[in-house]
């Protein structure tokens, strides 16, 4: 009598099309966590920022921006010394961390956020021109998923998580 000791042509072809089945309904679930995944972090790193912005400025007792690489927050960012309070870094003006690109996210800010954030040594985020500032950062993925990131009148920040895919359809 003749034994076999493995699987037929027939049972592998059958056993890899059920895994193909079970991994094409996996897929976009899959797909879907590491949007969130990705949308977390981004957001975490830019909060992280702008904390670390407003803590330096207090710390130091010194105004402080952080501003956007070629006027695109997910390029990047740079925080500096800024004793002119214009948002631009200047030769003399130290250059204090930078921070690198953010792959598969966009991030919209409203009209007073768009190239730059300067806190001053109270803590108080203000304009150029010596205003208040208080404005917002929506984060969004491909999938658009959306985060927003809130600058209130004091300078305060805080974190929002949205439901709402309409915040990233600008």
């Amino acid at each position: 009598m003749f034994k076999s000791n493995g699987f037929s042509l027939f049972e592998l072809l059958v056993t890899i099309a059920i895994l193909a089945i079970a991994l094409a309904f996996a897929m976009p679930g899959f797909n879907h966590l590491i949007e969130e995944q990705r949308l977390r972090n981004a957001t975490r790193e830019l909060r992280n920022a702008l904390d670390q912005t407003r803590e330096t400025a207090v710390l130091k007792g010194q105004s402080i921006s952080i501003v956007t690489h070629a006027g695109d927050w997910a390029q990047g960012w740079d925080l500096f010394i800024d004793s002119n309070h214009n948002g631009i870094r200047e030769s003399p003006e130290r250059l204090l961390s930078t921070h690198e690109a953010l792959a598969h996210i966009r991030i919209l800010p409203d009209a007073t956020s768009r190239n730059f954030v300067l806190y001053t040594p109270r803590g108080q985020s203000i304009q150029a021109s010596g205003a208040f500032h208080s404005g917002h950062f929506v984060l969004c993925t491909s999938g658009n998923l959306a985060a927003r990131i809130v600058i209130n009148r004091a300078g305060r920040i805080r974190q929002e998580s949205s439901a709402d895919s309409s915040l990233c359809l600008r």
